[in-house]
């Protein structure tokens, strides 16, 4: 009888343990979206055209330089924690001679809860991209596509060159 009465207990404690365990919290959702940047030729605005070497700086953000090459859209983050991010987009940057840009995206954050396993991700809204203008710009022109950055399936800005 007292055997069966610890082996019961003991069948409630292992119950109880496992039932306390939590699945694995893996977050398959989307997270915050970068920004996707296509590039296009000037002369003839449907095509798109690759750069060969591209650096992107995130003014405001110590040592964040991405480097890009061979390609004609770019993925590049937003800040999260300020309603603006300005970027020195630097064209062929392997080369002696730079080419700097500066675009600046100001937008309206909205954070949503997402999940219990990916907590909040933003979405940038109402985003206004604007390009400093000089004349030795290497960007000619930009193009929104949309103001609102909510997933990277599709780009959300073109800039001509």
């Amino acid at each position: 009888m007292k055997i069966t009465f610890i082996r019961i207990i003991l069948f409630i404690i292992t119950l109880i343990t496992i039932n306390g365990c939590e699945r694995d919290d893996i977050c398959i959702d989307e997270i915050t979206p970068h920004l996707v940047i296509k590039f296009y030729n000037n002369d003839d605005q449907t095509l798109l055209k690759k750069f060969t070497q591209l650096s992107v700086k995130i003014i405001g953000v110590e040592n964040d330089s991405i480097n890009f090459s061979s390609n004609d859209s770019i993925l590049i983050p937003l800040k999260v924690t300020e309603d603006i991010t300005q970027f020195i987009i630097t064209l062929d940057s392997d080369k002696n001679t730079f080419n700097r840009d500066t675009l600046t995206v100001v937008y309206n954050r909205e954070d949503v809860f997402v999940g219990r396993s990916c907590g909040f991700k933003t979405i940038f809204n109402n985003a206004n991209y604007t390009l400093q203008t000089g004349s030795e710009n290497w960007i000619l022109d930009t193009e929104t596509i949309t103001q609102t950055i909510d997933n990277e399936t599709a780009a959300h800005v073109k800039i001509f060159h």
